[in-house]
């Protein structure tokens, strides 16, 4: 904290993250952005989830809806009494993963499984099931649309392979009052 204070930063705007050793960091993570999950300890134990971050190097996930805490700001209006709620992080170990059929918080098992892919190849990946058993917890899909909607009114694929200019020696690329112009008078040869 007096490192702020030496800079004339306050330390409420810039808060210094709890720093965790590389030994202390946990290696393998079962849980990612989009996973829902079971709070176990807490404010918010006994209730459900979906995890908005994760931060691998500080061991913590943020939940959302969970663990509001009060942050006073400016009036807006968003907050017009100038007092807004939003989501603290939280230590992994205070949160476990569903079972997608009994969606009860559950204990993972990590294997490698042989997947085909898209083009037809054979990859082993690393998969998560439910403990002791055969069912497999998927990875959330992904958020975002990979599609924008103004590629439809784009330029076709043939149409931009198609050569418009070439280049020839014979005319210069700028009309020779634009090189006059851009010519500097007072260089030496």
């Amino acid at each position: 904290m007096h490192r702020f204070k030496s800079q004339g930063m306050s330390t409420r705007l810039f808060k210094r993250s709890p720093w965790v050793a590389p030994k202390d960091r946990v290696q393998t993570w079962n849980v990612v952005t989009g996973d829902k999950v079971a709070i176990i300890a807490g404010k918010d134990k006994d209730t459900i989830g979906e995890i908005k971050s994760v931060d691998r190097k500080r061991n913590l996930v943020v939940v959302d809806g969970k663990k509001l805490a009060k942050k006073h700001v400016p009036k807006q209006p968003s907050a017009p009494d100038g007092i807004m709620r939003q989501e603290q992080a939280m230590h992994i170990s205070n949160v476990m993963l569903l079972d997608p059929e009994t969606q009860r918080a559950t204990k993972i098992d990590r294997r490698r499984v042989e997947k085909d892919t898209k083009d037809g190849r054979k990859v082993m990946k690393w998969t998560r099931f439910v403990h002791g058993t055969d069912v497999e917890i998927p990875k959330p899909g992904k958020r975002y649309d990979d599609v924008r909607s103004d590629e439809f009114k784009s330029t076709s694929a043939t149409e931009a392979l198609k050569v418009t200019f070439e280049p020839s020696l014979v005319s210069p690329p700028l009309p020779s009052d634009l090189l006059k112009e851009l010519a500097n008078p007072y260089r030496r040869f």
